[in-house]
């Protein structure tokens, strides 16, 4: 569904099926983060901060989802501001668990640094959309 590294346009939504996400750690082969189902989302990092797809995602049976694009995202964003720190709690959370494959880090430095990167999103987000 998507790729690692890949650029990133679109945030997607499923509405159906299940899908799994997928992390390269240096070129070896890809070490599974997360199972996705119906009403949960990805492609948020890359669509709401420019940044390059950070993951793969793989559909695991008949996956239907919505996309969305930067510019109706923004549309959505303007009318709900929370949204937006909402979101970087959940981008905060997705990257530490990247960090812990690629890092072997523990339970503790995985939320400590979940909170680092809170911030940071936030930030990004807000300089992202101009909000």
């Amino acid at each position: 569904m998507t790729r690692q590294n890949a650029e990133a346009h679109w945030l997607y939504l499923i509405t159906k099926g299940d899908a799994e996400v997928r992390v390269s750690v240096d070129g070896n082969l890809s070490e599974k983060i997360a199972t996705l189902h119906a009403g949960d989302f990805f492609g948020e990092m890359g669509m709401m901060t420019g940044a390059q797809r950070s993951a793969t995602v793989i559909a695991l049976s008949e996956v239907e989802c919505y996309r969305i694009d930067k510019e109706a995202f923004h549309d959505i964003l303007r009318s709900r501001p929370q949204i937006a720190e909402d979101i970087s709690e959940v981008l905060a959370r997705r990257r530490a668990e990247l960090d812990a494959a690629r890092e072997d880090l523990n339970e503790e430095a995985k939320r400590s640094r979940m909170r680092e990167h809170q911030g940071d999103l936030l930030q990004r987000i807000r300089n992202f959309f101009a909000l």
